[in-house]
């Protein structure tokens, strides 16, 4: 047994509906005007469908199977419309979720690279004897290593925070100082 609350919309329907019921040709004896003032002051008092449909019935004055398969008709719209309504806010939390989580990363490896590159300025030698050291190499063959790899070339420029460095086939590297971990003339 399915036991609903009526709105008082609902309410007014089914109470409009047993106006109807009410005004029924004058033919009708007393039993039958008794009835429906009965089924009246039910109506008013009642407080859920189920009871209301089943007086309606037992004197079977309206066939409540229509109301019934529109209340389940009803029903059944109501909790599809709460599943895609569920379905899509949680698309919607999972992509906020990953594109938050996709930012806060990137934020992340940005700020550990920074994070790398100070310390990296902060613990090497000072870099005003290294800046010294290759602007007494300029013009010269030297070989630079970083710690990715070891470049061999004609220092050209040394600026304040990086030296131009031209290998013997053109090819011109930027190299940061802060990244040079060794020198040496060839």
């Amino acid at each position: 047994m399915i036991i609903l609350a009526l709105s008082s919309e609902a309410k007014a329907k089914l109470l409009n509906l047993l106006g109807t019921l009410q005004s029924l040709p004058t033919t009708a004896d007393s039993t039958t005007t008794t009835t429906t003032n009965n089924l009246l002051n039910t109506a008013n008092s009642s407080t859920n469908v189920t009871d209301l449909l089943s007086t309606l019935n037992t004197n079977g004055l309206v066939d409540t199977s229509l109301i019934t398969n529109l209340l389940n008709s009803t029903t059944t719209n109501v909790t599809d419309l709460l599943n895609t309504t569920t379905a899509t806010a949680t698309d919607l939390l999972n992509t906020t979720t990953a594109t938050a989580t996709g930012l806060i990363n990137t934020t992340t490896t940005a700020t550990t690279n920074l994070l790398i590159d100070l310390l990296r300025l902060r613990l090497l030698p000072s870099l005003n004897a290294l800046r010294n050291d290759l602007t007494n190499r300029l013009n010269q063959t030297v070989q630079l290593s970083t710690e990715y790899e070891t470049l061999t070339g004609v220092l050209l420029a040394v600026q304040s925070d990086y030296v131009v460095l031209v290998e013997s086939d053109g090819t011109m590297h930027f190299v940061n100082l802060s990244k040079i971990e060794t020198v040496a003339s060839l």
